[in-house]
C-alpha cells in the first residue's frame, strides 16, 4: 500500500512538471513565433481549410507540413508502445531536448510553422506519453479539458453531501486538474518573464523541469 501511494505521488508530481514544461514550451512558441501555438493542432487545421478557399499555396504548404509532422509524432508513439518495451517517457524528455536545442538554432525570420515543425513532434510525442496520471486522462500541453475537469469536479464537490462517500474522489479529481493548470500556467507566466528578459534563450528554462521529471521517473521506477 505504501509503495502504491508513494507512486502516485511521484506519479502526479511528474505530470504537474510536464504540464510546467508545457506552459513553458507554449508561451515561447507564442512570443517568439509569431502567434502559433505548436502543442494545439486545432487552430492551425482551421487555417489550413481558410487557406485552402483562400487559395494561398504556400501558407497551406508550411501549415500542412507542421500538422503532418505533429501526426507523424502521434504515429510514432503508438508504434513504439506496440512494438518495444521503452520507457516512453524518457523517450519524450529526449525528443523535448532536442526540439529546444533546435528552437535556438533556427533563425527568428523563418516562417514559424517550418521553425516550429520539431516542437509539434515532441509536442505530439509528449502528449501520448504524459496522458495520464493517478487514473485521470490529462494532457500536459494544453488546457482546455483540463479546465473543464476542474470547474466540473469542484462543482460536483460543491453540491455533493458531506457524508457522500464519493465526495473525497470529486475533491481529488478537482485538485488534480486544477494543479495540472496552475502548473501549466505557472510555466507560462515564468516563460514569459524569462523571455522578455532573456528573448530566444528563454527557452532552455525548460530544462530544468524535464531534467527533475528525468530523475523523478527514476524513482518511481526503482
Amino acid at each position: 500500500m505504501r509503495e502504491n501511494v508513494e507512486g502516485r505521488r511521484y506519479e502526479t508530481a511528474i505530470h504537474h512538471l510536464m504540464a510546467l514544461c508545457g506552459g513553458l514550451m507554449g508561451v515561447y512558441t507564442i512570443m517568439s513565433r509569431m502567434g502559433v501555438f505548436a502543442a494545439a493542432e486545432t487552430t492551425n487545421m482551421i487555417e489550413i481549410v481558410c487557406d485552402i478557399l483562400g487559395k494561398d499555396p504556400e501558407a497551406i504548404f508550411t501549415r500542412l507540413l507542421a500538422l503532418l509532422i505533429y501526426i507523424l509524432g502521434l504515429i510514432c508513439h503508438t508504434a513504439l508502445k506496440m512494438k518495444t518495451e521503452l520507457e516512453l517517457r524518457y523517450a519524450s524528455i529526449v525528443l523535448d531536448v532536442l526540439a529546444i536545442l533546435s528552437l535556438l538554432i533556427i533563425p527568428e525570420d523563418v516562417d514559424p510553422f517550418l521553425a516550429l515543425c520539431p516542437l509539434c513532434f515532441a509536442a505530439a510525442f509528449q502528449w501520448c506519453s504524459f496522458e495520464r496520471a493517478k487514473g485521470y486522462s490529462c494532457s500536459t500541453i494544453f488546457s482546455t479539458n483540463n479546465l473543464k475537469q476542474t470547474v466540473t469536479s469542484a462543482a460536483a464537490w460543491f453540491m455533493t453531501k458531506k457524508e457522500d462517500p464519493d465526495r473525497l474522489k470529486k475533491a481529488d479529481r478537482a485538485l488534480f486538474y486544477g494543479g495540472t493548470l496552475l502548473c501549466f500556467y505557472g510555466g507560462t507566466a515564468a516563460g514569459y518573464e524569462a523571455w522578455s528578459i532573456l528573448g530566444m534563450s528563454s527557452i532552455l528554462l525548460t530544462l530544468i523541469p524535464l531534467s527533475l521529471c528525468t530523475v523523478l521517473i527514476g524513482k518511481q521506477k526503482a
